[in-house]
C-alpha cells in the first residue's frame, strides 16, 4: 500500500503523542502510580482494598464548535497547523482514521474540493483509478452536509477518502476520513472509527 507524505507526517505525530503514560491516584492523602486498565491492592486506614483504573469503551471529543464519539483504543492528537487552524487526528496504526481541522478566522467550506484533490493526487499519479461517490448526510444535530467521496483502486488495493466541511461567517470545520485498509482480511478499526464519527457528529454552532 502506498502512503503519501501527508499520511506519513500524520502518523509521525500520532506515534509521538500517543505513548503510554502512567497515572497517579490519590486516596486519603496517599498517592499511588497506576497504569490504564491496571489494578492494585492498597491499604486504606489499615484495610486492604483493590482499585482499578479503566477507560470508558466510547469517549466523547467535545469542542466549542463540534462534538463526536470515538473508541477508547484510539487517541486524539492535536497539531497547530498555523495561527487560527488547529488539526485534530484519530489515526489507526495502519493509517486509516479521521482528521478534523478547526478554523477560527476563516470559513473552510470552499476548501473541500481542493483538499480532496490534494490527498488523492499522488495515488492518481501512481496509477490508481478514482471514482467519485459524493453524497449528503443529515447529522444528529440537524445539519445537512455534503460529503465528497473518492474511491481509489489499483491492482486489488482500494482506498476511500471523504471530505466534509461546515462553516459560519469566519469559522468552521474541515473533516477528512480515510480508509486505506479496505481489502484487509483483518480490518484495523478504521472503518468502525469512521462510522462512529459520522453517526455521532454534532455541530454546536
Amino acid at each position: 500500500m502506498k502512503l503519501n507524505l501527508f499520511f506519513i507526517i500524520s502518523l509521525f505525530y500520532v506515534l509521538n503523542l500517543s505513548a503510554q503514560k502512567d497515572y497517579i491516584i490519590t486516596i486519603d492523602g496517599e498517592s499511588y502510580e497506576m497504569e490504564l486498565d491496571g489494578s492494585r491492592k492498597i491499604k486504606v486506614k489499615g484495610k486492604s482494598v483493590e482499585i482499578e483504573l479503566k477507560k470508558k469503551d466510547t469517549l466523547v471529543l467535545d469542542e466549542d464548535f463540534f462534538q463526536l464519539k470515538y473508541t477508547k483504543k484510539h487517541k486524539v492528537s492535536r497539531v497547530v497547523v498555523e495561527e487560527g487552524i488547529e488539526q485534530l487526528m484519530l489515526i489507526t496504526a495502519g493509517g486509516s482514521g479521521i482528521i478534523v481541522q478547526k478554523y477560527d478566522s476563516f470559513n473552510p467550506s470552499m476548501l473541500q474540493e481542493m483538499m480532496l484533490n490534494e490527498v488523492t493526487k499522488e495515488s492518481v499519479s501512481y496509477g490508481y483509478t478514482m471514482k467519485r461517490e459524493d453524497y449528503e448526510k443529515t447529522l444528529i444535530s440537524g445539519e445537512i452536509i455534503k460529503i465528497l467521496k473518492a474511491v481509489l483502486e489499483y491492482k486489488g488495493e482500494r482506498e476511500i477518502y471523504e471530505i466534509a466541511a461546515h462553516g459560519i461567517k469566519d469559522e468552521g470545520l474541515l473533516i477528512m476520513t480515510m480508509n486505506v485498509n479496505v481489502n484487509l482480511d483483518v480490518e484495523d478499526g478504521g472503518r468502525d472509527l469512521i462510522k462512529l464519527m459520522w453517526n455521532s457528529l454534532r455541530i454546536k454552532k
